[in-house]
């Protein structure tokens, strides 16, 4: 089903008391996520002002009102807009549940920390090094092709919607190259994971957390393409299992809205591949070849706005 909107979202006036639900968005693929939920929001009587990049200021402006608390802000601008975390931290004081809080972005974004968090606590994720600038890529390298094989995967200590990884590293430069890249200076490098098939689809699920639900979907890690599961889709141990994963995972980041990637590797064990997508790519697959299944979006857009209606 191919859903149409009329217009993109743009803000609304101040609300005094504050709106129920403010929206915050930075990235101009969001458009599609934001006129849904807010259409959702309204149709579920609830008052909501929705930021476009260009209107930001005016939120904060609003925001530096004591009585200015709305019941829910849905931030995804700060990790580019700075300026906005005092605004938020304020309406966090006053009661406002924010998704997700930006102090906890920036903590559960950075993946050398999280893959030391999720060992440390039993999950199980390819078997990983971390290297900094200071390493040698040629004894990294060593390392690697002793510990990982050949191919291996490198990753950037932080960053999503693969920017910056390198799925087939094979050489000392690919290592050293990946550090050159590294806006922190650290990168992980990863044994290569080759799912198994099930029901002609490779075992690879992008698995979304939003407020305690938890939705899944196929994910095809060489084709990026997203496809609609069931949970009958996945056999009912490994299906437990990841649910424990993700909640585990929320548990340990604290944060609200979320998604991971979790593949079921040839021997059967669960693998978390890429731990947290802290803002999650809402792009439509009605619009974009390899969006989310639209009918996937609209469960997450109902959840918030659920969510919301209860504070």
């Amino acid at each position: 089903m191919i859903l149409k909107r009329k217009s993109t979202p743009s803000a609304i006036p101040f609300y005094d008391p504050a709106p129920d639900l403010v929206v915050l968005w930075e990235w101009e693929y969001d458009d599609d996520f934001i006129f849904y939920l807010t259409a959702a929001a309204r149709r579920r009587g609830l008052t909501v002002a929705s930021y476009a990049p260009t209107q930001l200021a005016t939120f904060l402006h609003a925001s530096s009102r004591e009585s200015y608390a709305p019941k829910m802000v849905i931030d995804r601008a700060s990790d580019v807009h700075s300026t906005l975390r005092q605004s938020l931290e304020q309406l966090a004081r006053r009661g406002t549940l924010i998704i997700n809080d930006p102090e906890r972005v920036e903590w559960c974004r950075d993946k050398a920390t999280m893959h030391l968090e999720l060992v440390s606590s039993g999950i199980t994720v390819p078997y990983g090094i971390i290297a900094s600038r200071s390493d040698s890529p040629d004894h990294t390298f060593a390392l690697a092709l002793e510990k990982l094989g050949l191919p291996f995967v490198i990753k950037p200590s932080e960053g999503g919607g693969g920017e910056g990884v390198i799925l087939d590293a094979t050489t000392p430069f690919h290592i050293a190259e990946a550090l050159r890249k590294s806006p922190t200076g650290k990168i992980v490098l990863q044994k290569k994971i080759i799912p198994q098939i099930l029901d002609e689809k490779r075992a690879w699920f992008r698995v979304f957390y939003i407020l305690e639900a938890i939705i899944f979907c196929w994910w095809d890690d060489l084709t990026h393409l997203y496809g609609p599961c069931t949970t009958g889709d996945i056999p009912a141990e490994s299906l437990e299992q990841i649910r424990q994963i993700v909640n585990h995972i929320a548990a340990t980041t604290r944060i609200h809205f979320f998604s991971t990637e979790i593949a079921i590797d040839r021997d059967g064990s669960l693998q978390v591949i890429d731990f947290v997508n802290e803002i999650c790519d809402m792009r439509m697959r009605s619009r974009h070849a390899n969006g989310v299944p639209d009918v996937l979006v609209m469960q997450i857009v109902n959840r918030l706005v659920d969510h919301c209606a209860t504070l």
